[in-house]
C-alpha cells in the first residue's frame, strides 16, 4: 500500500518524498509522508491524483484539503497521512525535523 501511494505521488511530479514510522509514536495512523512542489496548481494536482489512486486501491479517504491557494495539502488515507508543501512552507513549519527525532 505505502509503494502505491509513493508511485501516486511520483505521478503528480512530487520532489522529496520523506516517509516517517508513526506506529511507535501515534495509534491514530502508521505513517506520515511529507513531500514538495513548487506551485499550489501542482499540490492540488497531488490530492486529486492520491485521491483517484486511493479509491481505486480501495483505501478509505478519510479527508482532505485542495484549496488551490493553498501552500500546505493534506491528505488523510487512514492508515497514512500525507503532507503537500508549495515551496518554503515545507521549511516553515518543519515537520520534518518533528517526526525525524
Amino acid at each position: 500500500m505505502l509503494n502505491k501511494i509513493i508511485e501516486s505521488l511520483e505521478k503528480a511530479v512530487v520532489t522529496d518524498i520523506r516517509v516517517y514510522d508513526m506506529k511507535e509514536r501515534t495509534p491514530f495512523y502508521d505513517y506520515t509522508i511529507i513531500c514538495s512542489v513548487n506551485t499550489s496548481r501542482q499540490g492540488a494536482a497531488a490530492v486529486n491524483y492520491l485521491r483517484d489512486d486511493a479509491l481505486k486501491l480501495g483505501l478509505w479517504v478519510r479527508g482532505y484539503s485542495s484549496n488551490p491557494e493553498s501552500a500546505w495539502f493534506l491528505v488523510d488515507l487512514n492508515e497514512v497521512v500525507i503532507h503537500i508543501f508549495v515551496g518554503e512552507e515545507r521549511e516553515r513549519y518543519n515537520l520534518d525535523g518533528m517526526y525525524s527525532k
